[in-house]
């Protein structure tokens, strides 16, 4: 059941995170943040082909998280980043991460999709994935 006027909002507690995550990404290791989060770091490869790519997702109380890719320049010209250099992996009007949520079942997965949607990108300057419509110019709308 989904949160609504009459439901209370699911806590935001990132400590659920840390059994999920080990099991289904174990490649992934985390830490404590001095403001009460979770900082998972571990790399992520989109495809066999893909290079291995060092990510790093923060997780504050109370905050979506944050997903970076720290060590590997990402391209600035690329509309799918947000100005500190973080993935932007949703879109409130449509789809987006919620407290409650698995970190290992949206936001890892998105992380991967957006850097193979990325290489795609980079070699053809065309956005293959899921996008939104703001801030993009027609000719980039899907």
């Amino acid at each position: 059941m989904k949160p609504g006027p009459f439901w209370p909002r699911p806590k935001d507690r990132p400590v659920e995170q840390i059994i999920p995550m080990r099991h289904m990404f174990p490649q992934f290791h985390c830490r404590w943040t001095h403001a009460g989060g979770l900082e998972w770091n571990g790399d992520l490869q989109p495809t066999p082909e893909s290079p291995q790519y060092p990510v790093r997702i923060v997780h504050l109380p109370g905050r979506q998280p944050k997903v970076l890719v720290p060590g590997h320049e990402l391209d600035s010209e690329c509309r799918h980043l947000y100005r500190d250099s973080s993935l932007c992996l949703s879109w409130p009007k449509q789809w987006w991460w919620t407290a409650g949520q698995s970190l290992a079942e949206t936001l890892v997965p998105w992380a991967a999709f957006w850097l193979y949607y990325y290489e795609l990108w980079e070699e053809t300057r065309k956005w293959c994935g899921p996008s939104s419509p703001h801030g993009l110019r027609p000719e980039d709308r899907n």
